[in-house]
């Protein structure tokens, strides 16, 4: 089980590494209705260590969740924005979340050098929301559907997902509207 787990994660990971986004159009979504549970259960940890899990939805009205890599330009551009917006929406019932698709061994695993490449890439863009480390629970319940990096999608407090995922970097003032518009929508 272990093994073929792996290999959907190192072919996905593989289809990540060659479409990698520079710029969202309307084009680069991919529809899913609200209702569709993302998550379920599960059981992670942030990138600074502490323990997570479903309950990290809970009391906020709209999550964004955004899938990055550590080799990816385009998300690692996006991420100073994307800290902002994080600050800007606290008081709004919203937070972020980020997620670096990269640093899982072959094992399912953590690659720790990949860890701590992905800490010091936080550091630096000081987008300084939540991130969180693939767990098994988290590559089988929707990173194993990710196709290319930086992929966006959105979630309510039941971590439903809310509207459809945004493939590609986007402007602050783009992220903005869709944020207002979806947080109009769970009101």
């Amino acid at each position: 089980m272990k093994k073929l787990l792996s290999m959907i994660f190192v072919v996905a990971m593989a289809l990540v590494i060659v479409s990698c986004g520079s710029g969202g159009s309307s084009d680069d979504t991919v529809s899913t209705a609200k209702g569709d549970s993302l998550f379920g259960n599960f059981t992670a940890q942030t990138i600074s260590g502490d323990k997570v899990d479903q309950t990290v939805f809970s009391g906020k009205k709209l999550t964004m969740i955004n899938v990055w890599a550590t080799f990816c330009s385009p998300c690692i551009n996006e991420m100073p924005e994307l800290g902002e917006i994080s600050k800007e929406y606290a008081d709004k019932g919203f937070q972020l979340i980020g997620i670096p698709a990269d640093v899982t061994d072959n094992n399912g695993g953590l690659d720790k050098d990949m860890v701590a490449k992905a800490k010091k890439i936080v550091k630096q863009t000081k987008a300084s929301y939540m991130h969180i480390l693939p767990s098994t629970d988290l590559i089988n319940a929707k990173l194993s559907d990710v196709s290319s990096v930086p992929e966006t999608f959105f979630v309510d407090e039941e971590g439903d997902q809310i509207g459809q995922s945004y493939v590609g970097a986007r402007s602050k003032s783009e992220w903005k509207k869709i944020i207002d518009e979806l947080l109009k929508s769970v009101e």
